[in-house]
């Protein structure tokens, strides 16, 4: 049962500017690769709004995938080193197919690619030596078109029986660098380092 308002705003949350896309007259445009030469990466402005972000965990038996979009799970990870590719695909990519699977009760789990995301105060997203920045900006991963075809451009021949079947695209963060809870005092998030696995 998705949370009454009041039962929202008595939960612990901080305040942040959340950036999201201005409205404009045309058709944005974002590319999560390198542009030609002369086209921008992004053609839409991010127009910032204070918002307050709310910690879920309190409800974390009342949200399901199914009715909210978002589950909020406890799970324990062997990995020991999550900037160790190998170890990541090894171990991790095993072990968010079991998880996904036990939140969701998907029969069939893919884990098709990793993020791990820390800000680097003055880094490039993309560049080399650096790790992936955060997303600034309020954003979908996929659309009703885009969903499907990440399972044609992942699944080849099977793709179009599994089309006929209910899928999900879930992605799977993970807090690595601090376990303490939000508190109403709190001005800024302080070494959030999430991993994103894609899953279907």
């Amino acid at each position: 049962m998705t949370p009454s308002p009041d039962v929202i705003d008595g939960l612990p949350y901080v305040e942040g500017v959340l950036n999201y896309l201005a409205p404009m007259a045309e058709r944005p445009m974002n590319l999560a690769y390198d542009p030609p030469p002369g086209v921008p990466r992004s053609t839409g402005e991010p127009e910032p709004h204070r918002m307050m972000i709310y910690d879920a965990r309190p409800l974390a038996g009342r949200l399901s995938l199914d009715s909210e979009g978002l589950a909020v799970v406890k799970h324990n990870s062997a990995v020991r080193d999550f900037y160790d590719e190998d170890e990541l695909r090894r171990v991790y990519y095993p072990e968010a197919e079991r998880l996904v699977a036990e939140v969701s009760g998907a029969t069939r789990v893919l884990v098709f690619d990793h993020t791990v995301r820390r800000r680097v105060w003055g880094g490039v997203d993309r560049s080399a030596g650096t790790p992936r920045q955060p997303v600034t900006a309020v954003h979908n991963d996929y659309t009703i078109n885009s969903g499907p075809q990440r399972v044609r451009d992942l699944m080849g021949e099977e793709a179009e029986e599994l089309l006929r079947h209910r899928f999900e695209i879930v992605n799977v963060w993970r807090a690595r660098c601090t376990t303490r809870r939000l508190r109403r005092d709190d001005r800024r998030l302080h070494g959030f380092c999430p991993v994103r696995s894609g899953l279907s």
